[in-house]
């Protein structure tokens, strides 16, 4: 089992790459890593009795990933409605 410190390492770097995918979106699928990534870190936090931090970012990730889904789920469902329409 890995300490605390690495832990913490490995929490910080799922949680860095989670803030920029969630920033750049990448038609989304930037969003769902985003998510992964967070919940991934989440758990790890969860489990550590906190000794690991880094709670802010997730919901940061959530919040941020979640908007982007729910962007790209609005243009697919507007994309949808206009071919049925047409």
């Amino acid at each position: 089992m890995a300490n605390d410190s690495e832990l913490q390492d490995r929490v910080d770097s799922m949680l860095r790459r989670a803030i920029v995918f969630s920033i750049l979106w990448l038609m989304g699928i930037g969003s769902l890593i985003s998510i992964v990534q967070a919940f991934r870190a989440k758990r790890i936090i969860d489990g550590s009795n906190g000794e690991v931090h880094g709670a802010g970012k997730v919901l940061w990730c959530f919040v941020v990933g979640g908007l982007g889904v729910a962007f790209w789920a609005l243009v697919l469902i507007m994309v949808i409605v206009n071919g049925i329409k047409s």
